[in-house]
């Protein structure tokens, strides 16, 4: 997918063709350069399952675009960075009814998490390395922000 087919993305199933994952359906927003989850989303981690709210913004995965040619958003998923944020929103406390059974998550714990669906999602061995590193050395001003 390419930037301008997401500006034309509304209310639509969002799929990576290698993904094991149901995909989520999403809209993008133009004017606040964000992705909105137009159903709860479920991921299973182990034991656990994640609930990602109807309604949840988030801007997909923050790659200065400096670097796209290298790496691009559209490259590390969808599931990943929707549940990655989701938990990095929450400071990986999200509301009860949203991980059950209950649960908080580290920071480390939502990165480990995120390179684990990455790799659900198919994305290449060394694109989830280079995302992984970049956010356990980067993300941490985004821990508990919108």
């Amino acid at each position: 997918m390419n930037l301008q087919q997401a500006r034309t993305l509304s209310q639509s199933s969002v799929e990576i063709a290698v993904s094991t994952l149901p995909p989520p359906i999403l809209t993008y927003l133009v004017e606040e350069q964000c992705w909105r989850l137009e159903q709860s989303y479920r991921y299973q981690d182990d034991a656990y399952f994640i609930t990602v709210p109807q309604g949840f913004k988030f801007d997909l995965a923050s790659v200065p675009r400096v670097f796209w040619g290298l790496i691009s958003p559209f490259d590390l998923s969808i599931v990943a960075p929707l549940v990655h944020d989701f938990l990095y929103h929450h400071k990986g406390d999200p509301p009860e009814e949203a991980v059950d059974p209950p649960r908080m998550y580290t920071r480390k714990a939502s990165d480990v998490l995120f390179k684990r669906i990455m790799k659900q999602e198919g994305v290449w061995r060394w694109r989830r390395q280079l995302a992984y590193t970049a956010v356990r050395l980067f993300g941490g001003g985004s821990w508990g922000t919108d």
